[in-house]
This record gives C-alpha cells, sequence and structure tokens, in this order.
C-alpha cells in the first residue's frame, strides 16, 4: 500500500514542480543561446534578464520543493483532504514514510535539473577549468583529497535537508495538537526545532574542540589550516551528530503521533550505523 500512497504524492508534486523545471531549463538554454550570438545592447539586456529568470527558477526549485512536502504533508493529514485519508486501508506509518520518501525524491530530482540547467547555461572548456581550479584550490588549502570534499559536502547537503524536512513536519505534528492558529504554532515550532538541532550541532562540536586544538582554532579564528586528519573527524563527528539529532526528531515525532517506530526511524538507525562504518573506512584514505 505504500506504493500506491507514494504514487499519489508523486503525482501531486509532479504536477505543482514540473513547470519550475520547464522553466528553468528553458530560461538555460535562453541563456546559452542569447550569450552565443552576437551582442548587442537589446541582446545583452534580455540575456541578463533570462539569467535571472533561470536562477529565480533554480531557487524556486528549492523552495517549493519544500514548501510542497510541508503542505501535502498537512493537507494529507490534517485538512479536509485528512478527512478520506484516515478512511484509507493504510497504516500512519505508511502515510508518514510516503511523505519523507516523496520529498527526498523531488530533492533529488531538484538537484539534478539544477546542475543539469547550469549545465546548459555555462559548460565551457574554459568555465569547467575555473571550476575544477577552484575546488583543488579548496581542497589543497584543507590537505585533503577532491574525492573526500565532493563527498562530504553531498553528505552535509542531504543531512541538512533531511533535517530541515523533519522539523518541518515535526512542527506541523506539535502545531496541529493546538486548539487554534495551528498553522502559525506549527511555523513557530519547526523554526525552534530547527534552530535548537543546528544550536546543539554546534555546541557538541564546541565540545569536542575542548579535545581537539585543532578543532578549537575554528572558533578562535577566521583563517585556519587544519591537518587532514583532523578534517576528517571533525566532519565524522558533526555528521553524526546530524544523524542522530534526525533519529531522534524521527523518533519522537513517531512516538507523539502514536505511530510504531519500525520503518523510518529503524531506516534511520540503518543509515546511521553504515555512515559511520563509511566514515571510519575513508579515514584510510
Amino acid at each position: 500500500m505504500l506504493s500506491k500512497l507514494l504514487k499519489y504524492d508523486l503525482k501531486y508534486m509532479i504536477k505543482n514542480m514540473s513547470i519550475f523545471y520547464v522553466l528553468a531549463i528553458f530560461f538555460a538554454i535562453a541563456t546559452r543561446i542569447l550569450f552565443n550570438v552576437e551582442q548587442s545592447i537589446i541582446i545583452n539586456i534580455i540575456g541578463q534578464i533570462s539569467v535571472g529568470c533561470m536562477f529565480a527558477m533554480l531557487a524556486n526549485i528549492l523552495i517549493n520543493t519544500m514548501m510542497r512536502s510541508w503542505v501535502r504533508f498537512r493537507d494529507s493529514l490534517y485538512k479536509d483532504e485528512s478527512y478520506l485519508t484516515h478512511t484509507l486501508p493504510v497504516t500512519k506509518n505508511e502515510l508518514y514514510n510516503s511523505k519523507f520518501i516523496q520529498t527526498l525524491i523531488f530533492f533529488f530530482i531538484g538537484f539534478i535539473v539544477i546542475l543539469i540547467s547550469l549545465f546548459i547555461a555555462y559548460y565551457s572548456k574554459d568555465n569547467w577549468l575555473v571550476l575544477t581550479n577552484y575546488i583543488k584550490t579548496i581542497t589543497t588549502g584543507l590537505n585533503m583529497s577532491t574525492s573526500f570534499f565532493v563527498i562530504m559536502f553531498i553528505t552535509l547537503i542531504f543531512l541538512e535537508v533531511f533535517n530541515a524536512i523533519q522539523c518541518g513536519f515535526y512542527g506541523m505534528i506539535l502545531g496541529h495538537k493546538k486548539n487554534n492558529a495551528k498553522l502559525g504554532y506549527s511555523v513557530l515550532f519547526g523554526f525552534i526545532i530547527y534552530l535548537a538541532a543546528q544550536t546543539l550541532v554546534l555546541a557538541l562540536v564546541f565540545v569536542y574542540g575542548l579535545f581537539d586544538s585543532s578543532v578549537m582554532e575554528l572558533f578562535k579564528t577566521a583563517t585556519v589550516s587544519i591537518d587532514v586528519q583532523a578534517f576528517k573527524v571533525l566532519a565524522i563527528v558533526a555528521s553524526l551528530l546530524y544523524l542522530v539529532i534526525i533519529f531522534i526528531i524521527s523518533f519522537v515525532s513517531m512516538l507523539i503521533s502514536h505511530l510504531k517506530p519500525n520503518n523510518i526511524s529503524v531506516f534511520m538507525l540503518i543509515i546511521l550505523v553504515n555512515s559511520y562504518i563509511f566514515f571510519k573506512i575513508l579515514l584510510t584514505f
């Protein structure tokens, strides 16, 4: 039944997000064409407008993916649509899991569309060389491999996205337990939970820094050269803390919603264990 729920959730997102994907790629193609034809004042102005529209669509892809996912969660579980939803022969776990999977899928699609749009608009051998040299400069300064930097960057983005999704869903669960101003309370609780999670991660990294002087330097100076091993350890600590917090938020939100913590929570526990093993292996490189 989860697959059927997911199908309807995906249809909802496709219906609302397709226009942003199409427009992003359209303006990327327009940007490519306008900056590769004979230039004039008018062509240059139109080109700049096209660039602005493209980046506006790229930003809208990220913002609307998050917002539409939260709206879908609220409408399915707490608004008029919920009367139909709760008559379906499905468990609350399946409803909850479907919303998570749907959001993650469309964030992945969104990132792919963003990369494709930027590639269409700006790819050239010179631009690619500039980008690779820029990344190489960063990785050289941090004394780490490019592969580790890319993996770490993608991992932290994924964790940040998952954390934001969790905080939004948890905020709505708490907000709709109030008798009035449910939307306002949902936003307030979601923001407080997100801020608390970020503060906790930073605080725990600071505590770790008390035992590692190279990490503590991050809190003392604006520019610092960190030993590659220390930086890898810092990445592991921050990532694992994120995972633990995400797991806790997922577990607590399920308990408050009277869900059995069997699917998403176990899934997050598996990610936690596998991430620990993965980063331990990565330390050997």
